[in-house]
């Protein structure tokens, strides 16, 4: 018989006699596997982080314990007792993978069927720790078996019980010409290929919609008009990048090369998007920049948001991140 989910994987009229447990790593997500490729992995509206206070936000306040909250859903009919969830945190990365991501921390939940819970983890982060961080959330019930498939990988595209946040929001001051944002690229296979990256700013209602639900806050007001000016630096190795007064000296670096295009004004009519490709070892790990320049049409308060998608050769998406440039 044809299985014919609603949107909390219960099928209608039906009782399913099994646990069905997932953690949405985007805001459409119904817990059908693989993700359809159109919709980001990383924007998961079931991992927030509760500050100190009680404010929800999107950095972790250093030295002060924080809260992880990260939110579970059970589609099956029957209850999973005892599902053991963990929370990990790395640099903000387009990809990691459990050896290169620090432990948070876990605890049992139990859920019962048709229903979502959730569960709070305590984070006391370093200052070297706070900040934005890129957070990735899993699940696993071992009776009945209800689990990730692979523990030493974050399979957050294919595997229901793997979820990733890993949204950015940045503020540009009013006196700031342009931002720069640093990001980790990674090779998470044993074997070296090629990545590509791209950068394209979200300006379809539809995923700016789902974006929204992401950040938690659904009257965020999107710019009018589109970036004219943003783009990529590839790093030939993984460094601190000091603090400039202008990110496009970066291109100047012979520690950076530009690749393709780099910084891709917008032509009449066309989508504005940046692009690289890199040659990458196993497990290699290299820095990526970012960087946005202001929109001299941006409203105050506005938010403008690129999403930067990293894929293998053969197109499989490997992961990626969102920056959100408020005005």
């Amino acid at each position: 018989m044809p299985n014919h989910d609603d949107h909390n994987g219960h099928d209608k009229g039906e009782f399913d006699g099994v646990t069905r447990l997932y953690i949405r790593t985007h805001p459409a997500d119904d817990g059908n596997v693989p993700l359809p490729a159109a919709l980001p992995q990383w924007q998961s509206p079931d991992i927030l982080i509760h500050q100190p206070g009680g404010a929800i936000g999107f950095e972790a306040i250093a030295n002060q314990v924080n809260q992880v909250q990260v939110i579970v859903t059970n589609g099956g009919g029957i209850i999973a007792v005892d599902a053991f969830v963990d929370v990990f945190f790395a640099d903000p990365s387009t990809a990691f993978t459990p050896a290169t991501a620090t432990l948070i921390g876990g605890d049992y939940l139990t859920i019962p069927g048709y229903s979502t819970q959730s569960i709070m983890l305590p984070w006391t982060p370093t200052s070297a720790d706070a900040g934005h961080r890129c957070l990735v959330a899993r699940v696993a019930l071992y009776i009945p078996l209800d689990a990730y498939v692979d523990g030493t990988i974050f399979d957050v595209r294919g595997d229901r019980h793997v979820a990733q946040r890993n949204i950015n929001v940045l503020a540009l001051a009013a006196n700031q010409r342009s931002i720069r944002f640093g990001f980790a690229i990674v090779n998470p296979f044993q074997e070296g290929m090629a990545m590509r990256l791209a950068a394209r700013e979200v300006r379809a209602v539809r995923a700016q919609r789902q974006l929204r639900e992401g950040l938690g806050c659904r009257f965020a007001q999107f710019g009018e008009t589109p970036l004219k000016n943003f783009g990529l630096i590839l790093g030939r190795e993984v460094l601190h990048v000091p603090s400039l007064e202008n990110p496009m000296e970066l291109l100047d670096d012979p520690r950076f090369r530009l690749k393709g295009v780099g910084v891709l004004r917008q032509a009449a009519g066309d989508e504005p998007r940046a692009r690289m490709r890199a040659e990458m070892a196993p497990g290699e790990v290299r820095q990526g920049i970012l960087v946005v320049e202001r929109n001299p049409d941006t409203r105050p308060g506005d938010i403008h948001a690129i999403d930067v998608v990293q894929t293998a050769e053969d197109g499989t998406v490997v992961g990626g991140l969102t920056l959100v440039v408020q005005h």
